[in-house]
């Protein structure tokens, strides 16, 4: 064998170790963000709460699914994004918090979650969260919309923030972006360099100026910790405000009267009237 022949041989094998890593990240990658969940075990009437299911479609064509939840005298709509985790069903006990405040709930599904079709990508996600809002705003009767993200819906409520005309901004234990959660996540890796996604809600939040936003965090947080929270609010333009909440990540504790946090919550959507 030449040692042309060998060096060629090297070469393929190089390149072969070289797809198989990608291909082994990417499978890796997609594994730590979506952990969809096609059953809809819970539904908003198990918490007395009564719904209508919204089918609608992304720009891409992608079905959706959601729920349209109503208040009675509604002083606005919120549009729930929720964590990577799940479906919607897994947000239903939260309907009766959002409704008894005053505020129509839409909760809805990513592609590939619950009802909804496709496969999630960071740019399917953003192009979900443009859909339900336009989905919601026909229903809305006018009244304003805001946006509620939690973990992973942070950053899709951020960028949906900057791409549709929403009244105000609530995030909950989110995260700066996906870069900082690889870093802190795996230190001794260089993933946060090899990453295919971005979520980088820090550097959106920065460009949402004159929108009111109020970010949410616990410090015992073991999902996102508590420094990428505050390294997101941090970097948000004003006007904003933060509160340090309790409970489980993304539990959404500060509904419950005089929890931590529950102040800040109430004061903030106190500002959107009848």
């Amino acid at each position: 064998m030449t040692f042309k022949t060998i060096m060629l041989i090297m070469l393929w094998v190089l390149a072969l170790v070289i797809v198989a890593g990608w291909i082994y990240l990417r499978r890796f990658e997609r594994a730590q963000l979506y952990f969809p969940s096609p059953e809809l075990q819970t539904t908003p009437a198990q918490f007395q709460s009564q719904y209508q299911d919204v089918h609608f479609t992304a720009a891409d064509d992608t079905p959706l699914f959601g729920w349209w939840i109503r208040a009675n005298r509604p002083r606005g709509t919120m549009i729930y994004c929720h964590g990577n985790a799940g479906n919607i069903g897994s947000s239903a006990h939260l309907a009766p918090e959002f409704t008894r405040r005053g505020f129509n709930l839409f909760l809805w599904d990513y592609r590939g979650y619950g009802k909804s079709g496709g496969r999630p990508t960071e740019r399917g996600l953003y192009e979900d969260a443009r859909a339900a809002f336009d989905a919601a705003a026909a229903i809305s009767d006018g009244l304003p919309i805001l946006a509620y993200g939690v973990s992973l819906g942070g950053p899709v409520a951020i960028q949906l923030a900057k791409d549709r005309p929403v009244a105000g901004l609530i995030v909950e234990s989110s995260f700066a972006s996906a870069a900082d959660m690889a870093q802190r996540w795996f230190p001794r890796l260089p993933l946060h360099r090899l990453l295919s996604v971005s979520y980088d809600g820090a550097a959106t939040a920065a460009t949402l100026e004159g929108l009111p936003k109020l970010f949410g965090h616990g410090l015992d947080d073991n999902v996102v910790p508590f420094q990428s929270g505050r390294l997101l609010h941090g970097a948000a333009a004003k006007p904003k405000g933060f509160a340090l909440i309790d409970g489980e990540h993304g539990s959404g504790a500060w509904f419950t009267p005089d929890a931590p946090g529950n102040r800040e919550l109430e004061a903030f959507l106190s500002q959107f009237k009848r």
